[in-house]
């Protein structure tokens, strides 16, 4: 990136913008190598101005929400990485009708604070994130989920600003949600949901809460730092028993390891770096295929440079 460029960015920007920095730090495996620039909008009109100079100028950029499902290699990320937590996250009701609440929240929220939210106010369809450590934005773009429900399902609608900085709402109908996924145009950005939840039993919220907690603290390992399930589920199969099955479970590489707690978890047991856990992801996905015929899809996203 020129050095104009980058003098340019600082008169855009009013926000806060960091220079080379360690993205293991901003990720829930602690991996990665270093950001270019990372910088957080103030407002959207910021934003949008950013947007705008990095494709006149052809930089590249990247959304980094809370890295809880992302593998950032060693190399790093060239360009700019944009974070929306410090101004994109507002949360608002919008409409009561009979027993269903309208919420507009934005993307920078996280989902242990939404959940706060919505349960204090008695508003029932956030329990299946409880755990997950993500942002809004992040969750929408996986479409994360947990015993069988996914945001798919609360969701009306979204706003996007697309690769142009142009503002469009799209629909629940309209949006293309698959299983861990949003298909969405490369380069655009989740603004803010409208999320659709059901007036609900406090009491009852919290109740359905401690026992999904409960049931990740038996089966997930939390007290390491990792990027949630590696790989997607395949149909009528699980991604975790498989791995098993093929005795990688525990498996090590540098200092990350196949969880033995739950085998499709990969756990930095303190220095690992992103090629120890990519040689861990490829040796899983070749035993599995060579001895199953099942290709493991990746539900972790792979991003940056090779070290």
């Amino acid at each position: 990136m020129s050095y104009d460029t980058i003098k340019e960015l600082s008169t855009v920007v009013k926000g806060k913008i960091l220079y080379q920095v360690p993205l293991s730090r901003y990720t829930s495996l602690h991996v990665g190598g270093i950001a270019d620039i990372m910088m957080y909008p103030a407002n959207l009109t910021e934003l949008q101005k950013v947007i705008c100079l990095c494709r006149t100028e052809n930089v590249p950029y990247f959304i980094l929400g809370r890295g809880s499902n992302l593998v950032i290699r060693d190399g790093g990320i060239r360009g700019i990485v944009i974070k929306l937590s410090r101004s994109f996250k507002k949360i608002k009701i919008v409409k009561e009708f009979g027993n269903h609440v309208r919420l507009l929240v934005e993307a920078g929220v996280s989902l242990s604070r939404l959940l706060t939210y919505s349960v204090s106010r008695g508003l029932s369809g956030m329990e299946f994130t409880s755990g997950i450590p993500g942002s809004l934005g992040g969750a929408l773009a996986m479409n994360a989920g947990a015993q069988g429900r996914e945001m798919k399902d609360i969701t009306e609608a979204l706003t996007l600003l697309t690769p142009q900085a142009a503002l469009r709402e799209k629909k629940r109908a309209a949006l293309r949600f698959d299983y861990r996924t949003l298909r969405l145009l490369r380069g655009t950005i989740i603004i803010n949901a409208s999320i659709r939840l059901k007036k609900h039993s406090t009491t009852a919220l919290l109740k359905t809460i401690e026992k999904s907690t409960s049931w990740r603290r038996q089966r997930q390992p939390l007290n390491l730092p990792s990027a949630g399930s590696v790989f997607k589920n395949p149909p009528g199969k699980s991604a975790g028993q498989l791995v098993e099955q093929v005795g990688l479970k525990g498996l090590v590489v540098g200092k990350a390891q196949i969880s033995e707690k739950h085998a499709n978890f990969i756990v930095n047991r303190g220095g690992a770096t992103a090629s120890d856990v990519l040689s861990l992801m490829q040796i899983m996905q070749n035993r599995v295929y060579q001895e199953t015929g099942i290709q493991l899809e990746k539900e972790v996203h792979v991003v940056g440079e090779n070290g």
